[in-house]
């Protein structure tokens, strides 16, 4: 009977886990491509994506019907023509990406994947006349330069933290 009482033991909790195992992996969509690769809810939807697999932009669902803002993460490589880029040129690179109208909040430099890479949160004001808060990192290897961005109406950053900070966790520069 204790045999038994085991085996069932067992089998209950080999079937939870099993069902939160499929749960969390249906929640989430994989891109990956040569360059890169990045884990999303599945709720967010895959907007654009090119052939020369060098960007693309993931959109959040609109929270009702009078949103009028989309919550977005956008990557783009551009390449910078030679190997061997110094600090200084991507500090020019980034310093010429902010213009009067930027707020900048924080920047600081952060690792990934072994690169040292640059990070900038600030307010903006958006084309459809919200502000915006945008936090976006770049990061550097070989030729390539990676902007990765995150950007919300900046009354709902702190609250879309915790998705920009799980795709953030789930990017990987190859």
């Amino acid at each position: 009977m204790k045999l038994f009482l085991n085996f069932i033991t067992i089998l209950f909790v080999t079937f939870v886990f099993g069902q939160h195992k499929s749960e969390d992996a249906s929640g989430k969509l994989y891109i990956s491509e040569k360059k890169y690769s990045v884990l999303f809810p599945y709720n967010w939807h895959l907007q654009q994506s090119d052939s020369l697999q060098k960007k693309f932009m993931l959109l959040s669902e609109k929270s009702s019907a009078n949103d009028n803002f989309i919550e977005n993460v956008s990557l783009r490589i551009s390449d910078l023509g030679y190997s061997g880029v110094k600090a200084k040129t991507v500090k020019k690179i980034i310093d010429k990406r902010f213009g009067v109208s930027s707020e900048i909040i924080s920047n600081r430099k952060v690792v990934k994947n072994g690169l040292q890479g640059q990070e900038i949160v600030y307010k903006q004001l958006m084309s459809n006349g919200v502000f915006g808060t945008i936090l976006q990192y770049f990061f550097i290897k070989d030729r390539d330069l990676y902007i990765l961005t995150f950007c919300s109406k900046s009354e709902d950053y702190l609250s879309y933290m915790p998705v920009f900070q799980y795709m953030y966790e789930n990017f990987d520069i190859r």
